[in-house]
Order: structure tokens, then sequence, then C-alpha cells
């Protein structure tokens, strides 16, 4: 059930990614092995009945046996009257369920609409599947007519022209959004695609969806470069627009779209299109392919029917023979289904369309182009029918309905390597710990899903892996990357608030977070400049393209000047966050019981970190116990550590210094220390600095850091020199002394903390 819960989105994301080869499967079945039940439709009946299972037992939406009940009584009382006034039973129950398919979904997404949020790239991507698998049959000149006489066009090997036409028309919104987002090749690859089959299928609904969209997405564009005062985009578009119309009058001729107009007019013996418009029986011929007539002979059927067949519906067939679609949705729901059918359709569909307008998103130019997709069920259910009526086209409308919902939560990305044992990861999973999970979900994507801390991570985030492939086979390890690079991308674009690369040197989580939101944070642990020189510096933040993220968050003020010393123009995009720690936890871990104990006679030291001489340089520490009378214990594991343990053997000091390994628990360690240790080359801001505070611990370190709470060497530390004979007389001086410090409220800093973080994870 959890796991559910937190696939959900990845539920939906992928049946409707699945849809177009659902949809080809449905019309070779038809088409093939002429059935009309097909392994289309079955499916798309189970995932129908697995979301209201889902909606009930799951997320236990109690509520929505009311709506669900409803539809069933209606549906009981329609098939009564099959057998009161007996017809293809069988057929009807088929028709009946493509009708509701609509409703029940839409009823049953909206009851968990907090949870769904599905990328503008996932509908882009199934526009993008539709379009290939008729662009393909179409360039080897294959495929099944769009019409069946007369009129031209191809279909490539779907079934229904209305119903995918229908789909391309919804989802051309969706499409201009991903176009001025992402402006490359595959951009203009995707326009030439999308163009070649709305031409070449024949039908006027994708041409009209796209004039309609063209227009408002234009005056969108115009009217806030107005207010902007920026003309230039005003005059770029319409010297874009000027040549994609001269374009059109060249190649429209050519297309099975134009034919079909000429075959239409020549049917109808007129000269032109303005013709058409003289009479009433011409308009209704020529634009609206008859449905005026259609409709007309549907009500007098309805109007000479009994009264049960008025409250209930006459139905799809007349003995055994099927009516013929008015394709009006509004008028086939009333009349095939009565006044109750309709009245409990468009009562459910009306409810739900008020209550997600209520609270519906703000406007920018992605959400509007959504509510222009919105507009295009509206009145292309109108006018050309088989929005509200056809299963494939009805899911993605109950989808893009569902997406206009303001949700009550942030959603927030964090990408990391993994979670084993180390300051930064330990800092992740109690950064995680702080965020209020009323306010916000968050999602935590791994290289690995290993390590320690897994067993410590807050049980509300959501925990998704994607691995980065490591194979010799350069070719092939670039390939499969760039795969899980693009599946993730049509998951999960822009679809989060806030999105952070936790761990600064990756290259895979600093990808990820940038398609992730476009509210991106970097944040950054060490203090590069101690680690680099000028030249490696710029090239190792170049390289992770510090300049696209929105924020870049640094763990102390020495690291932010050291950054800002070279990138000073993007000092209004740092940030300074010390690290996040359990003081209540830390402490209580503090109280548990140890084999050993603090030597008699002596003071005892404590190293707690990775071990690692290139940055640690615990040769330092193990050098200077030469020269003290003190006993040091070092916790934690690393690549120097055999180097290390040979060292201490050499120099003779196995009776001081103790290599106790890896721990999951330091905290009792810590708190048996007089002084805890550090000879660090460089660092951010340790964790353990912080931990050392909340048990009261005070730190010799080489490490001077603060941030705007905390003046680490000045309220907190012995600092002390990295010249180790200089060390060896500051850490005598110190061991005879007795400074004090002050009290410093960790918890208190902690809340201020959180509070700024807040206000960069509300950004939009």
């Amino acid at each position: 059930m959890k796991n559910i819960r937190k696939n959900i989105n990845i539920y939906l994301a992928s049946f409707l990614l699945f849809q177009p080869f659902l949809d080809l499967i449905t019309g070779l079945n038809i088409h093939l092995l002429n059935s009309s039940l097909t392994v289309g439709i079955v499916l798309k009946v189970l995932f129908m009945l697995s979301l209201v299972y889902i909606t009930l037992f799951v997320y236990k939406k109690k509520k929505n046996l009311i709506p669900y009940l409803l539809i069933g009584l209606y549906c009981a009382f329609f098939l009564l009257g099959k057998i009161i006034y007996p017809t293809n039973i069988m057929k009807e129950i088929q028709e009946l369920v493509k009708i509701f398919y609509f409703p029940i979904i839409l009823i049953s997404l909206y009851s968990i609409k907090d949870e769904i949020k599905i990328s503008r790239m996932t509908f882009f991507a199934t526009l993008f599947l539709y379009l290939i698998c008729i662009f393909i049959p179409l360039i080897f000149h294959t495929g099944y007519k769009t019409y069946e006489i007369t009129k031209a066009g191809t279909l490539g090997f779907y079934n229904s022209a209305n119903e995918i036409s229908g789909i391309i028309s919804l989802l051309t919104p969706f499409m201009f959004i991903i176009l001025v987002e992402k402006k490359n090749i595959f951009s203009l690859l995707t326009i030439f695609i999308y163009l070649a089959v709305i031409l070449m299928v024949g039908t006027k609904t994708p041409l009209l969806a796209l004039i309609i969209t063209l227009a408002l997405s234009l005056i969108y564009l115009w009217i806030k470069s107005f207010k902007e005062k920026t003309y230039k985009i005003i005059v770029i578009s319409l010297i874009l627009l000027s040549i994609a119309s001269l374009s059109m009058v060249i190649i429209l001729p050519k297309t099975n779209f134009y034919k079909n107009i000429k075959t239409h007019l020549d049917f109808l013996e007129l000269d032109s299109i303005t013709e058409v418009f003289e009479d009433e029986k011409l308009v209704d011929h020529f634009i609206f392919s008859e449905r005026l007539t259609f409709l007309a002979r549907k009500q007098k059927i309805y109007e000479k029917a009994p009264i049960y067949q008025k409250i209930f519906g006459i139905g799809y067939y007349q003995k055994q023979k099927r009516m013929k679609m008015i394709e009006m949705d509004y008028f086939d729901i009333l009349y095939s289904n009565g006044l109750s059918g309709f009245l409990i359709y468009f009562g459910i569909v009306l409810y739900v369309i008020i209550k997600v307008l209520k609270n519906s998103l703000s406007l920018n130019y992605q959400s509007y182009m959504m509510y222009v997709s919105f507009s295009l069920i509206i009145f292309l259910s109108f006018f050309t029918g088989h929005i509200m009526t056809g299963p494939s086209v009805s899911l993605l409308a109950s989808l893009i309905i569902i997406s206009l919902n303001k949700h009550k939560k942030k959603e927030l990305l964090f990408a990391d390597v993994n979670l084993d044992i180390g300051g930064i990861e330990k800092a992740q999973v109690i950064l995680l710990d702080n965020i209020n999970y009323d306010k916000y979900n968050v999602t935590l994507v791994l290289e690995e899903k290993k390590g320690r801390f897994l067993k410590d991570l807050n049980e509300n985030v959501i925990l998704r892996e994607v691995r980065v492939s490591t194979n010799n086979f350069v070719l092939l390890r670039k390939a499969i990357n760039y795969l899980r690079k693009i599946f993730f991308s049509i998951y999960n674009y822009q679809n989060y608030d806030f999105s952070c690369c936790y761990t600064t040197y990756s290259y895979s989580s600093n990808k990820l977070v940038k398609i992730a939101s476009s509210n991106t944070c970097l944040y950054v642990h060490n203090n590069y400049g101690d680690i680099y020189k000028e030249e490696e510096f710029r090239e190792f933040f170049d390289s992770r393209q510090v300049e696209k993220f929105k924020h870049i968050i640094f763990v102390s003020n020495e690291s932010a000047n050291s950054f800002i010393k070279f990138y000073p123009n993007l000092k209004e995009k740092v940030e300074v966050f010390n690290n996040f720690i359990d003081t209540k936890k830390i402490q209580e871990s503090s109280l548990e019981k140890i084999t050993i104990q603090h030597p008699k006679d002596k003071k005892l030291l404590l190293f707690v970190g990775r071990l690692d001489e290139g940055q640690k340089r615990l040769s330092r520490a193990i050098n200077l116990m030469k020269e003290i009378d003190c006993e040091l214990w070092i916790v934690g594991s690393g690549p120097d550590e055999n180097m290390y343990q040979d060292m201490v053997k050499e120099l003779g000091l196995t009776d001081k210094i103790l290599f106790l390994g890896p721990k999951s628990n330091p905290y009792p360690y810590m708190k048996e220390a007089d002084y805890l240790l550090l000879t660090s080359e460089y660092e951010g801001f340790p964790v353990v600095y912080l931990e050392a505070i909340a048990l009261k611990k005070v730190y010799i370190t080489t490490i001077d850091v603060s941030d705007d709470n905390i003046n680490f060497g000045k309220d907190y530390a012995h600092i002390i020199s990295k010249d180790e004979k200089v060390m060896i007389k500051e850490v005598k001086k110190i061991l005879k002394g007795n400074k004090k410090f002050k009290d410093i409220d960790i918890d208190k800093i902690q809340n201020l903390r959180i509070k700024k973080l807040e206000k960069i994870f509300d950004e939009v």
C-alpha cells in the first residue's frame, strides 16, 4: 500500500506513456481480427478499476462511494431498459463503459489530487510517441486510411481518426510549453514531424487546435511584452509568423488536408470556401460534417422514445444495429444516456472542474498553456466529439484537468550519491528530518540506494534511485546514462518547486536537479579555495555550470568568501547555511554504554571522521601524540587507515593511540573525551563541530569557520596552527589552561535556519 502511494505518479505517467502503443495494438486488433473487444480496451478497463481500488482502499477515500454507486445504479437501470426494449446488450455494456470512463477516472483522480503531479514532459512525450507512430508509416506509405472512401488521409496503424486527432489537439499546448523552454534541434524536428502528421492525417481538428493555441500563445506573449516593454519579442514573433504563413501557403496544396478541402468543395459543387457560408445546409455539411443533421435525427428518435428511455437513455444500438453518433459529446451523452445519465455524468464532471478551477494554478506561460488545453477539452467536446466519450482521450483530459489543481504542499527534491557514513550524508538525513512535512513533500534521489544512514531517513521522504553506469565500455556507459537522464526528464521535468544538488561533486545529481525544477540549489560543503588553485577552482565550478543555479549554499562564511572572490558576479545567489543536527538524539545516544573507559590520570583526545590524509591530515595528530601525555581514540575508517596504523606502530604509540573503526553511534566516545581533535588541511563547516556543541565538548582544531550565528573559533574552540612544531606548543598550552566558552542554543539557531530555507523552497 505504501509503495502504491509513493509511486502513484509513476503509475499514472507510465500508463499515459503506454497509451500510444495500446491504441496501436487496438487498431491492429480491429483491422486484422475485426474484433471490437481488444487487448487495449481490456487493459484500460483494468486501469480504471485499479484507480477505483486505489482511491477506496489505499487512500481510503470513502466519499468516492457516492459517485461510484450513483454511476453503478444508473448503469443498472440503463441495462434494465435494454432488457425491456431488447437490443445487443453486450455491445451496450461496452459502449456504457467507454462513455462513463471519463467521470469515473476524473472523480478518482480528483479525490487524490494533492498526490498527483504529472510532468509537462510526460504529456509532451506522449504526444511525440503518437506523432512518431503515425509519421513512420507515413514515410513508408503504409498504414490505414483515415477515411474509407473519397477523402485522403493516413493514420498509421491507429483505428479512430477522431480520437487520435483529439489527443494531438489536447497535447498541442504542451508542445508549445516545451518548445518555448527547449530551443534546440530536437525542437525543430518535433515541429516538422508534428506539421507533417496533422496535415497528412486529413482531419480538421488538429489544425484548428494549432491555430487556436498559436493565437492564444501570441496574445499572451504580446501582452507580456507590452507590459515589460520588451518589443523585440513582438517583432521577432511577427517575422516568424509571416515566414510560417508563407511556408504554409506553399506547402498546404501538397497535403491531404488541402486535398480533402478541395474534394469536399467539388462534392458540393462550390468554387470557393466563401460560398459555404451562403447556405445553412452547406455550413453544416462542410464545417460540421453534417453533425447538425445527425443531431436533428437523434433528437427525433429521442422524442419518440418511451419515457423510460428518455430518463435512462435510448442507448447506442437499435435492433442490433449501431446508431450513428452525432459526434458532439454533450448531445451524444444526453440522448444515448437519457436525462438521468446526463445529469449524473455532468454533475460529476462539473463538480470536479469547479473545484479545480477554484484552487487552480497561478498564471504564467506554462499554466496559461495548460488552461488553453483545458479550453480545447470543453470546445472540441462540443464541435468534434470523441473527447469525453473516447477512453484514450478522456484519460488524457482527466489528467490535464487535475494538473490545473494547485497543490497544498510544495514539492522538494534533493539529489545525493548515497547515504553511507560521512559528514555530508549525515547532514543530508538530518536536514530532511527538520523539514515540515505538513508543508512539503520531499523526494530524495540517490545514485545508489545504499548506506548506513538509510535506516535513519525520515519515513515521509520518497526515496528514488537513478543509478549511474560504471560500465568499462565508454560508449555503452554514456548511452545508458543518457537514457536514464531522458527517462528521469520525462517523468520529472520541472515537476518540483525546489531541487537541490546536495553533493557538490556529483555530475549526475547536478544534471537531475536542473531537470527537476527552475528553483535550483547547489549545496557546497567544502572550502574549495583551500583545495584548488584559481584555475582548478574555476574548472571545478564551471564544469558543474554553477551559474545556472538559482541558489548556491555554503556551510561557512569562509567557503562562501572563497567562491565570491572568483565569482563576484554570482554574489547575489550565495547563501550561508550551516548544517543541521538532531541535538536530542545526539544527547540520548551519548548515554549508550561502551566497553572502553577514559584512561586514568590522562587527558583523552578523540578524532571522529574519515581516515583520509589528503584532507584530514591525521598524521599531524599522530605526531602530536609523541610530544604530549595524552591518549587518542580514532573513530572512523577510510583509504589511509592502514597507513596510519603502520605509522603508529613505527612510532611506538600503540599504547597511546587506539583505532576504534567506524561507529554508527560515535557519541558515547565523544562524551567520554576531554577534547575533540581535528587536524584537517581544509573543511567546510564540519558537522562534528555542531555535535560537540550539543555535547558541550570543546574542539582543538586547525579549522576556523563561521556563519551568521556561530563563530566557531571565537565561541567554542581552540584554533591551532597547521604547522606541527607550532601545533605542539599550542596544544600543550591548551591542556594546561581552562578556557571557558559561552553556551550556544543550537535548536534556536536551527529554527532560524529552517525558516530561511523555507523562503528559498517557496520561491517561484
